[in-house]
C-alpha cells in the first residue's frame, strides 16, 4: 500500500480463530476505507494466522510472534508496525460498528 492510512488498527490475538474472522470482516465493512489492520498473532497454536491470511486483503498486515508474549506485547508490536498518526485497538473476540474509524477520524480533526 503506497499512500499512508488515515488510521491503523491493531488486533492482538492469540487461539482466536473461531471469533477472529469476525473482528477481521467488521473492520473491512468500515465506511471509511483509508486504513491498515495489523493482526498480531502471540505464537497462536490453533489457525488463527490462516484466518487472516484468507481475507487477502493489502491493508491486512499479519506480525506473528514465534513464542507467546502476552497481549500487551503484541499491543505494543502493533504501535510500532502502524503507519498512521492515528492508531486504535480491537481485540481478537470483538468487532467495530461500521462507522467506528470514520468517528474516529472526525472526533481526532477537531481536537
Amino acid at each position: 500500500m503506497a499512500d499512508k492510512p488515515v488510521i491503523s488498527i491493531v488486533t492482538p490475538s492469540f487461539n482466536r480463530a473461531a471469533s477472529l474472522k469476525r473482528a477481521v470482516a467488521s473492520v473491512l465493512a468500515q465506511t471509511l476505507r483509508n486504513f491498515e489492520l495489523i493482526v498480531v498473532d502471540d505464537a497462536s497454536t490453533d489457525r488463527s494466522a490462516n484466518v487472516v491470511r484468507q481475507f487477502q486483503d493489502p491493508r491486512i498486515r499479519l506480525h506473528r510472534f514465534d513464542v507467546r508474549r502476552g497481549a500487551n506485547p503484541a499491543r505494543n508490536q502493533g504501535i510500532v508496525m502502524a503507519r498512521a498518526n492515528v492508531v486504535t485497538f480491537l481485540d481478537s473476540d470483538d468487532e467495530f460498528l461500521p462507522y467506528r474509524l470514520e468517528r474516529t477520524r472526525d472526533i481526532m480533526r477537531q481536537e
